[in-house]
C-alpha cells in the first residue's frame, strides 16, 4: 500500500478542519490563568482547571458583545469553537461569549427557552398589537421603589400630564418575582383599567433580570389583551419579555416616550389640523364666490328686468289664451247640453201626453199594447196629460195593421 507523505501545513489544515467541524459551539468552564490584550483588538488568554490548561482567543469583533471584561483569576463560562493556529500547530478555543461562573448556565437556559417559545410562535410579528395613539391611562408593572418607576413618572409628567397612571407594584428580582409579575399582567387585563401596560425594571446582571426570562412571565405578556411595552434594563440588555412584548423599549424612560405622544406634539398636531381646516374653508368660500360672480355676470342676471318683462308678457298671453279657450269650451258644452235637453224632451212621456196621447195599463201596471191583454169587464188605468182615468173594458177590437 502506497503511503501518502503530507507537509506540515497539510496536516495542520486537516487537523484544523477536523477540530472546527467536530468541536464547535462548546461551553467550557474554567479559571482565567492569563489575559493579554493586543493593539489589534484581540485578547489572548489561557483557561485552566486543576489538571490542564487551554489556550484561547477573543477576536475584536466579539469583544464589544461580551457581558463582562475578562480578567486574570476570574471563574468563567465561555462559548466558542475549537480551531488550530496553523503557523504554530497550536490548537486554541475561539471564544464568542464569556460569562462569570453561574451566568453561563443561565444563558443556556435562556437560549433553550427562547428556541422553545419561538417555535410555538409567541414571538411572531403577527401577534403584535398596535399601541393606541392617545391612551387615557397607562398601567405600570414594576417595583414601587425602583429608579425605573421614577423615570417613567418623570417623563410622563413632562410629556403628557393629561394621561393618568395606574401602578401595580411588584418585586422585580428574586424567587417570587416571576409569579408576581405574571399575576400583575393577568390582573391588569382582568380589570381592564388601562390602555397600555409598561412592564420592566432598571438595569442589572443577567441574574438580576432573570424574572423577565421566566416562561410564566413571557406567556403572560404574550396572552395579554392590552398592548405591552417591555422596558427591562439598559439598551444592551435583552430578555425574553422583549421578544414577546408588542413593543420593546431600550429603557424605562424610552418606554414612557413611546407610550404617549407629548402634549406639545399633540397641540401642534391640533394646530395644524385647525390651520388646514381654515385653509380648506377659505378655499371653498373663494371658489363659491367665483362661481357666484360668474353667474351674476351672465345674461340672465345682467338683464333680469328685461327677462322678467318678457316672462310677464308671455304669462299674460298664456292667461288670455287659457281664458278664451275655456270660454269656447264652455259655450260648446252649453250648446251640447241644450241639444240633449231638447232630445230628452222629445223622448219624455209627459211630452207625448201633452200632445193628446194616453197610456193605458192593466191592474198590474203593465202597459197595454194589444186588446188581447184584457177581457171584457177588466179594470184598466188610463194616464192622460192632466190626470188619470179608471175604467172598465166594455168592448175590445183587434186591428190587424200595425202603426
Amino acid at each position: 500500500m502506497e503511503q501518502t507523505i503530507l507537509s506540515i501545513t497539510q496536516i495542520n489544515n486537516q487537523v484544523k478542519y477536523a477540530l472546527e467541524n467536530k468541536y464547535s459551539n462548546l461551553w467550557i468552564q474554567g479559571e482565567i490563568a492569563s489575559c493579554n490584550a493586543y493593539p489589534s483588538g484581540h485578547v489572548y488568554l489561557t483557561l485552566k482547571d486543576p489538571q490542564s490548561e487551554l489556550s484561547a482567543v477573543i477576536f475584536s469583533q466579539y469583544i464589544q458583545r461580551l457581558s463582562c471584561a475578562p480578567a486574570k483569576g476570574m471563574e468563567v463560562t465561555v462559548n466558542g469553537d475549537l480551531s488550530l493556529y496553523t503557523p504554530r500547530g497550536q490548537y486554541q478555543l475561539q471564544i464568542k461569549s464569556l460569562y462569570p461562573k453561574g451566568q453561563g448556565e443561565l444563558y443556556l437556559a435562556y437560549e433553550a427557552l427562547k428556541k422553545k417559545l419561538a417555535e410555538e410562535g409567541l414571538f411572531d410579528a403577527s401577534r403584535k398589537k398596535s399601541l393606541p395613539v392617545h391612551p387615557r391611562r397607562i398601567g405600570i408593572i414594576t417595583s414601587s421603589e425602583g429608579a425605573a418607576l421614577r423615570d417613567i413618572i418623570q417623563v410622563l409628567g413632562r410629556r403628557a400630564p393629561h394621561i393618568s397612571v395606574l401602578l401595580y407594584p411588584v418585586p422585580v428580582q428574586g424567587a417570587e418575582a416571576g409569579d408576581n409579575i405574571a399575576a400583575a399582567i393577568a390582573s391588569m387585563n382582568r380589570y381592564n383599567q388601562a390602555d397600555i401596560l409598561i412592564v420592566g425594571r432598571g438595569g442589572g446582571s443577567m441574574e438580576d433580570l432573570w424574572a423577565f426570562n421566566e416562561e410564566r412571565v413571557v406567556r403572560a405578556i404574550a396572552d395579554s389583551r392590552l398592548p405591552v411595552i417591555s422596558a427591562v434594563g439598559h439598551e444592551t440588555d435583552t430578555t425574553l419579555a422583549d421578544f414577546a412584548a408588542d413593543l420593546r423599549a431600550p429603557t424605562p424612560s424610552a418606554a414612557a416616550e413611546l407610550a404617549a405622544v407629548s402634549r406639545e406634539e399633540l397641540l401642534q398636531y391640533l394646530d395644524s389640523i385647525q390651520e388646514k381646516m381654515e385653509s380648506n374653508l377659505h378655499t371653498f368660500i373663494r371658489h363659491r364666490q367665483t362661481q357666484l360672480d360668474h353667474l351674476q355676470n351672465r345674461h340672465g342676471f345682467y338683464k333680469s328686468d328685461f327677462l322678467l318683462k318678457q316672462w310677464a308678457e308671455k304669462l299674460t298671453h298664456l292667461s288670455q289664451s287659457l281664458e278664451a279657450g275655456t270660454c269656447n269650451k264652455l259655450e260648446a258644452a252649453s250648446q251640447k247640453l241644450h241639444q240633449c235637453k231638447e232630445h230628452l224632451q222629445l223622448l219624455n212621456p209627459a211630452g207625448i201626453l201633452q200632445r193628446g196621447y194616453a197610456i193605458a195599463t192593466d191592474k198590474q201596471g203593465d202597459i197595454l199594447l194589444s186588446p188581447q191583454q184584457v177581457t171584457k169587464g177588466d179594470e184598466i188605468h188610463i194616464q192622460i196629460a192632466k190626470g188619470d182615468i179608471h175604467s172598465k173594458v166594455l168592448k175590445k177590437e183587434i186591428k190587424d195593421h200595425a202603426l
